[in-house]
């Protein structure tokens, strides 16, 4: 299987948004993010939007922030559509931003503490480190209620 990170065309980009919402969709069946605020976000925070493609076949995205003097970056949003799940897809796609991506010195991520899933994805399969929790109460900005895991890998 051929993975490959394409950049998410204007055309493309509302429906990027709702693979991200489903992807991101809680238990209770209530968005994790409201969609009006998305665009928002992207614009904001420079965020780029990357298709994932397995066998030329939309399967995910990647919303990263690339700062080109730093070389500090971050993934902020990172999905592969469920019934694309377990093939090692995420790990392929990682693996192509890392290449995409070979002057980073630092990537940074974060996931919600108590998903497994996610935990294992990031600390053992693509080696980030745990650097902090933070929750509503931390000084960085966050109204969710959940408790996130900050998380950095060094590249160099």
């Amino acid at each position: 299987m051929t993975v490959e990170l394409n950049p998410t065309r204007p055309d493309e980009r509302e429906l990027f948004i709702d693979n991200l919402q489903t992807a991101f969709r809680r238990a209770d069946g209530s968005n994790k993010f409201r969609r009006e605020d998305l665009p928002l976000f992207f614009e904001r925070s420079n965020a780029t939007l990357w298709n994932i493609l397995a066998d030329k076949i939309f399967v995910g995205g990647a919303v990263l922030i690339i700062n080109g003097v730093t070389q500090r970056n971050k993934l902020s949003l990172f999905f592969v559509n469920a019934d694309y799940r377990n093939r090692g897809i995420g790990f392929a796609a990682w693996r192509v931003i890392e290449k995409l991506f070979p002057a980073t010195k630092v990537w940074e991520a974060s996931t919600p503490w108590l998903d497994k899933r996610n935990l294992h994805f990031y600390l053992n399969k693509c080696r980030f480190n745990a650097v902090s929790i933070y929750s509503s109460r931390h000084p960085v900005q966050y109204t969710d209620k959940e408790i996130y895991l900050a998380l950095e890998k060094i590249m160099r």
